[in-house]
């Protein structure tokens, strides 16, 4: 009884092994469609521009639920306003740049006085509802 066993064990073991080497070789050699209409093959060789089955396509992209630009949305509040605050608004924007990056500059040797100017653009810009 004990050797019918291991004789079963044996035979099951060499199985899996055996099964697993194909399922690997079979997935490393590609297959192509071959042929048009319903004429249509399958084969292991290349023929013609048949591109290998399985291969991964591109990911799809999905915009709906991503949110639009702020381009976009500065654009419609801008709309809003007179063309003396939109033009007010440009230079703000422009200022605005100017004063963060001097004041990045400036490191942390920076002191309230040297940051009241980009306060006060701020403060202009969120009151114009730029």
């Amino acid at each position: 009884m004990l050797g019918t066993a291991i004789r079963w064990g044996t035979v099951l073991g060499t199985f899996a092994a055996l099964h697993a080497m194909s399922v690997a070789y079979a997935q490393d050699t590609p297959a192509y469609r071959c042929g048009s209409g319903q004429h249509v093959t399958y084969s292991q060789v290349p023929c013609g521009s048949a591109k290998p089955l399985g291969t991964p396509a591109k990911p799809r992209v999905n915009v709906r639920y991503e949110t639009p630009s702020q381009d976009r949305a500065r654009i419609a509040r801008r709309g809003q306003l007179t063309a003396d605050a939109r033009a007010e608004c440009s230079r703000l924007d422009v200022r605005l740049k100017e004063q963060e990056a001097e004041l990045k500059g400036m490191g942390d040797g920076a002191t309230i006085h040297d940051e009241m100017p980009l306060v006060k653009s701020r403060k202009r810009y969120r009151e114009l509802k730029c």
